[in-house]
């Protein structure tokens, strides 16, 4: 039987976390390299109009929210499996769950902070597959 707070009109629907994901994406790619960019570009004021530093896009704003999220994917992402010959698995809700105990995340928000880990879990995990495709084409 469910809860009546999960009932509220606030709940989390699937599909939700596409701006925490994108933004992840973001800075996984982009923000890295652009910071040394824009770093290269204030040493260099004669030749700042030549390097190109990527801007950030709309769907990928980061807010002051994802940072909980972040810091929580920092804590969490190496508690997961590798395989013997490569690949990853998405981090255990064990490990999810033990964090959001030590952190007294309960009820509701234990679902939000799942829904929002898995996301950025599933990005990471896209994000790894990839850079092993390009490493291989590379070969």
């Amino acid at each position: 039987m469910r809860r009546p707070c999960r009932q509220a009109q606030r709940r989390i629907r699937q599909g939700c976390g596409k701006k925490l994901r994108r933004a992840f994406r973001w800075r996984l790619t982009g923000e890295g390299p652009n910071n040394w960019l824009k770093k290269l570009a204030a040493e260099n004021p004669a030749e700042a109009q030549f390097i190109k530093v990527q801007a950030r896009p709309d769907e990928a704003k980061a807010e002051l929210w994802h940072d909980f999220y972040w810091r929580a994917f920092e804590a969490l992402r190496f508690d997961r499996q590798y395989g013997a010959f490569g690949g990853e698995t998405a981090i255990s809700f064990l490990a999810i769950d033990a964090y959001a105990r030590r952190y007294c995340i309960e009820g509701e928000a234990f679902d939000r902070f799942l829904t929002f880990m898995t996301a950025i879990d599933a990005e990471w995990l896209q994000f790894v597959a990839e850079e092993a495709k390009k490493r291989e084409a590379d070969k």
